[in-house]
């Protein structure tokens, strides 16, 4: 008897984890691709926190897994991938960019900006900002994702602001 339920409890985590897999993937991977401006780096982030929801739904198929929950997995893996990054020095987060091999038009050409402007926000402002500016959350869910305040959410995004204001204005005047 045992056994057949546990043959039931995880058919039940494999169809609830590629629900969200379906739903979610990407989503997450845009929103990780922005945060760690790496779009593989950004997949297997990605596929690591679907397997960590595939676990905990296994462990406990009745839990419930939310976007929240999805999104505060992604943040943590893209700031612990930042961080690991930093320390081991792989790949600097300010990086020069070739751009006379991106500048195909303005529009690419502010992407390429973008993403090295959010190169060298800390990992806690990049969270912040993507979280209310791409994700679509306010700062009290944001609050909620990060496991901080409202008002931390709301200053770390003025802060990656500033911050990138002054990167886009150094990439226009280069």
């Amino acid at each position: 008897m045992e056994a057949c339920h546990g043959v039931d409890a995880t058919a039940i985590a494999q169809a609830r984890a590629e629900s969200l897999v379906r739903e979610y993937q990407t989503k997450l991977a845009r929103y990780v691709r922005r945060m760690v401006g790496d779009a593989e780096v950004a997949l297997d982030l990605t596929q690591d926190v679907f397997f960590s929801a595939y676990r905990m739904l296994q462990a406990d198929p009745s839990r419930e897994l939310s976007a929240g929950w999805l999104y505060r997995a992604a943040t943590n893996a893209g700031i612990s991938f930042l961080r690991r990054r930093r320390v081991l020095r792989i790949l600097p987060l300010d990086r020069e960019v070739d751009r006379s091999t991106w500048r195909v038009d303005e529009r690419s050409a502010a992407s390429v900006d973008l993403q090295a402007a959010l190169a060298r926000l800390a990992p806690e402002q990049s969270a912040a900002l993507l979280l209310t500016s791409y994700a679509g959350y306010s700062s009290s869910e944001a609050a909620a994702i990060l496991g901080t305040t409202p008002d931390a959410v709301r200053q770390r995004v003025c802060r990656a602001m500033r911050v990138l204001r002054a990167a886009m204005k150094e990439g226009m005047e280069g």
